[in-house]
C-alpha cells in the first residue's frame, strides 16, 4: 500500500533524445550507429533514386545506346577517303566506340537526361506532397539542395559509367580494341587510349553538371518537374539558337554549351590542354553559380505542399 498522494506506477523511462539526435542507438536496437550525419540527406536522396523505375530505364538506355551505334556502324560501309572524324574512326577501331557515343549524345540526349533528373529534385517532392514533410527534418534548406544536386550528379555518373562500359564491350565485339590513332595522326597504346577515354567521360560528366544546376534552379521555382525540365531545355535550345547567329558571337565564350564538345582535344597529340581547362572552368563557374542561386531561392521560398 503506497503512502497517500504518492503514485505507485513504475517510473517512466527517460527519453533518449540526445542519443537519438547524435545518431546513437536506443537500448535493444540492432541498427548500426549512423556515421557521418552530414551525409544523411545525400543517402536518402540516393535511396529515392534507386526506388524509381525511371532510373533503371535511363541506365538501361545508357548501356544500350553504344550497342546500337556500334551495330549500325558494323552493318554499314566504312567511309573511304578524306579525313575521318571521331565517328568514322569507329570502323577501324572499337576503342573509338565509347568516344563516338559520347560525341553523338553530349549535345542532346545527355543534356536531356541531366535536365530530367535535375528538374525532379525539388519539384518532384512538391508534386508528391512530401516537400514540407522533408523540410521538417533538422536539415538546412541549403543542405537539401546540395544533397539533391549531388544525388543527381551521382545518378549521371553511374549512367556515364554504364555507357563507357557498353562502348568498350561492344566496341571490342564488333571491331576489336586496337592501338588508337589520334586526331593528329600519331599512334598510342590501348591502355593510353583507355585512359584518355576515361578522361573524356569525366569531362562530359562535369559538363552535364551545368544542366543539372540549371534544372535544379527551375525545380526550386516551380512545383512541376515537367515544367522544370521544359524550362531547362528551352533555355538550352535558346542559347544554341542565339549563338548560331553572328550577331551573338560575343556571347559564345561565356555560355556553357559552347564547350560541350571540347573533350575531343584529349585525342590530339600533344593534348590541347588550354581549351579543355578553359571549358572546365566555365562549367564549374556556371554550376556553382546556378546551384548557389537555387539554394538562395529555396531558402526564401514558401513551401505549401
Amino acid at each position: 500500500m503506497s503512502p497517500a498522494g504518492v503514485c505507485a506506477c513504475p517510473p517512466t523511462p527517460p527519453a533518449n533524445d540526445a542519443v537519438a539526435q547524435a545518431g546513437g542507438l536506443r537500448h535493444g536496437s540492432t541498427r548500426a550507429p549512423m556515421q557521418g550525419a552530414a551525409w544523411g540527406p545525400l543517402r536518402r536522396e540516393w535511396t529515392k533514386l534507386l526506388f524509381q523505375r525511371r532510373s533503371y530505364l535511363i541506365w538501361a538506355g545508357a548501356f544500350l545506346l553504344p550497342f546500337l551505334i556500334g551495330l549500325v556502324a558494323w552493318l554499314s560501309t566504312a567511309p573511304s577517303g578524306g579525313e575521318m572524324g571521331i565517328v568514322g574512326r569507329v570502323f577501324g577501331n572499337g576503342l573509338y566506340l565509347p568516344v563516338a557515343a559520347l560525341f553523338l549524345l553530349i549535345t542532346m540526349m545527355l543534356p536531356l537526361a541531366a535536365a530530367m533528373v535535375g528538374g525532379s529534385t525539388i519539384a518532384g517532392e512538391a508534386e508528391l506532397g512530401t516537400l514540407r514533410m522533408m523540410l521538417l527534418r533538422p536539415v538546412g534548406r541549403g543542405s537539401v539542395v546540395l544533397a539533391k544536386w549531388l544525388a543527381a550528379v551521382l545518378y549521371l555518373a553511374l549512367g556515364a559509367g554504364l555507357m563507357l562500359a557498353s562502348g568498350l564491350i561492344f566496341g571490342g565485339v564488333f571491331f576489336g580494341l586496337q592501338p588508337m590513332v589520334t586526331l593528329s595522326g600519331s599512334t598510342i597504346g590501348v591502355a593510353h587510349g583507355l585512359g584518355l577515354t576515361l578522361l573524356a567521360y569525366l569531362f562530359g560528366l562535369v559538363a552535364m553538371t551545368t544542366m543539372v544546376s540549371l534544372a535544379v534552379l527551375f525545380s526550386t521555382v516551380t512545383d512541376s518537374s515537367l515544367t522544370a525540365l521544359i524550362a531547362t531545355f528551352i533555355v538550352y535550345i535558346v542559347i544554341q539558337v542565339l549563338t548560331s547567329f553572328s550577331y551573338f558571337d560575343w556571347l559564345i565564350p561565356y555560355v556553357f554549351p559552347t564547350y560541350f564538345g571540347d573533350f575531343i582535344n584529349l585525342f590530339r597529340d600533344p593534348i590541347a590542354w588550354r581549351p579543355i581547362l578553359k571549358a572546365l572552368l566555365v562549367f564549374v563557374l556556371w554550376s556553382v553559380g546556378l546551384t548557389a542561386v537555387a539554394g538562395l531561392h529555396f531558402r526564401r521560398k514558401d513551401v505549401l505542399s
